[in-house]
């Protein structure tokens, strides 16, 4: 337990050590002055005006949505001035809408204007509108025209400055979000090759291979919610990923849930996980087709997002409870469950408090990034788990393997191993061998000497063995003091000179350890003596001749 806190501990210091670290090292400060056009807004809406306006509180003024096809106009009262930069830009944020830019009364920039005739999706996003190098001293308004129902009236206070500054400033206000997505999305896709490698090789990795989808999908969730990507591709692709990953989020929730509790088999909770995978597809389908664009299934979505949260935390009061739950559950449903509820705190934040632009939380800023890291950590501490736990089953597979084929006393392989190997000459086309041996006295041996001493005898002369014929046979101790030798090809000359080898090593065992007498009997037998040529025919034939060494040799012994 208190290796699991503090790895757990280890984790957390790793994600705010990582962020600060970040944070200082990506520190940014602009080049040139940057301008940010708070108040002094004119907003005319519905032939009403309203004076002196901050933009990103407009809807505590003008109401909290606009309605399709309403106009709003935004005129600035002050005049721009002169922020001595080579190349003058303005950056301001739209929520689906079309616009034009004016300065002066003087048309400058619009965008999206035949949006509204073909109802193409216009998403949430930045532009950059290039501005005259005479802009100073000129007011500029900005016509906005709504293009989806239930738009939020709040917008972003557009900025002014030297594009690069520009650029840079948008994305280090979103820096922590930005390289926490990269990461989320490059981890995600390297641990999705690997989940998959090991799916095809073994059983139990679904589970990761879930994680490491929805690491993804966090990833890129994050890079554009923050509007990371609107420089890159249009407002209306960034926003259409943005909504695709949260909608996938909750299956991929459902899916990890599931796939860490098999064990309930639980059919509610099955159905479900289907439904929320139907719905999201749904949704996803509706707004390609362009019936129904898909911001508008955020209602039902969070009602579904709600139950799959509720049934996150019913699973964790049942593994709380259930005290046979594994390390590996309890580490995977904790980075579930922090992830979670920093979504939920960042849904609350989000909804409660007026904003056009996330970045103006540093709440927002820092909780999912600190959520998704801490999920990953819990990832990679539990692959850790995981491939701890398969090493030790591979090695145990080992040594059960090892007792199933290796002789333990010998080293050689054992019977099993042999029966194997015949198996397999059964089905071969040479003219393979079998070397029938049999120790002599080992009963003696044991009888005078003891059993340490025959243990002594048999581990020799199976070194040696295994020694003479390396490389030309296998060895096999396929009883007491009964051996095979299997070869799939050789001359009975060469055959014969390896037999005199061994009584030659056998006769210098003798001499270093005279305890013991060094003597083996043998025969062998080729697959061209025997018709069919079955192994087993082959062993009998040279078993045969093994029996008939020994009585001669026994005969010689006793006619001495």
């Amino acid at each position: 337990m208190r290796k699991t806190i503090a790895l757990y501990a280890i984790s957390i210091s790793l994600v705010v050590i990582t962020a600060l670290g970040l944070y200082k090292f990506f520190s940014f400060t602009p080049e040139h002055m940057i301008a940010r056009l708070e108040k002094g807004w004119t907003v005319t809406y519905h032939n009403r005006q309203y004076l002196n306006t901050n933009l990103e509180s407009m809807s505590e003024q003008v109401g909290s949505t606009f309605s399709r096809g309403d106009i709003i106009i935004l005129s600035h009262v002050q005049p721009l001035m002169d922020m001595g930069v080579e190349f003058p830009y303005i950056f301001f944020k739209t929520q689906y809408c079309s616009f034009e830019v004016y300065l002066d009364n003087k048309f400058l920039y619009s965008r999206y204007t035949d949006a509204s005739a073909d109802r193409s999706f216009v998403g949430i996003g930045y532009s950059a509108i290039p501005l005259p190098q005479d802009y100073a001293g000129k007011r500029l308004s900005i016509k906005l025209t709504v293009l989806e129902n239930e738009t939020k009236a709040d917008i972003s206070n557009p900025i002014v400055g030297e594009f690069s500054d520009l650029y840079r400033y948008l994305l280090h206000s979103a820096l922590y979000p930005l390289l926490t997505g990269c990461f989320l999305i490059i981890f995600g896709v390297v641990f999705l090759i690997i989940s998959l490698l090991f799916f095809i090789r073994s059983s139990g990795v679904s589970n990761q291979i879930f994680f490491s989808l929805l690491n993804t999908i966090l990833g890129g969730w994050m890079l554009t919610s923050f509007n990371i990507l609107d420089f890159l591709i249009p407002s209306g692709v960034s926003t259409t990923m943005e909504f695709i990953c949260m909608y996938l989020m909750s299956p991929c929730l459902y899916m990890i849930v599931l796939d860490l509790h098999k064990r309930h088999n639980n059919i509610v909770t099955h159905v479900m996980g289907i439904a929320t995978v139907g719905f999201s597809a749904f949704f996803i389908i509706m707004h390609f087709l362009n019936i129904v664009h898909i911001n508008h299934f955020q209602k039902p979505y969070y009602v579904i997002a709600f139950v799959g949260i509720l049934l996150l935390f019913t699973y964790d009061y049942i593994d709380i409870k259930d005290k046979s739950a594994t390390i590996s559950l309890k580490t995977s449903m904790l980075g579930l469950t922090v992830l979670t509820i920093s979504l939920i705190l960042y849904a609350v934040v989000a909804i409660t408090k007026r904003m056009a632009d996330y970045r103006q939380s540093v709440v927002l800023i820092a909780l999912i990034p600190t959520g998704a890291l801490f999920f990953t950590m819990m990832q990679l501490l539990n692959y850790f788990i995981f491939i701890t736990h398969s090493f030790a089953k591979k090695q145990e597979y080992a040594a059960l393997t090892k007792i199933a084929y290796i002789d333990n006393l010998t080293g050689l392989p054992n019977r099993v191993s042999c029966d194997e190997k015949m198996h397999e000459l059964n089905n071969s086309e040479s003219d393979f061998c079998v070397v029938s041996l049999d120790l002599n006295g080992l009963k003696e041996v044991n009888d005078n000497s003891g059993h340490p001493a025959g243990d002594r005898l048999l581990k020799s002369f199976a070194a040696t063995l295994a020694a003479v014929f390396n490389g030309t046979g296998s060895c096999h101790r396929t009883g007491g003091d009964e051996f095979i030798v299997l070869i799939d090809r050789i001359e009975s000359d060469k055959l014969d000179s390896l037999l005199k080898t061994l009584d030659e090593k056998l006769l210098e065992l003798d001499k270093e350890d005279v305890e013991i007498n060094h003597s083996v009997s043998y025969g062998y037998a080729f697959s061209h003596e025997t018709d069919d040529k079955n192994p087993h025919t082959v062993f009998m034939l040279a078993d045969k001749r093994m029996y008939d060494y020994k009585k001669e040799h026994y005969a010689h012994m006793m006619g001495r």
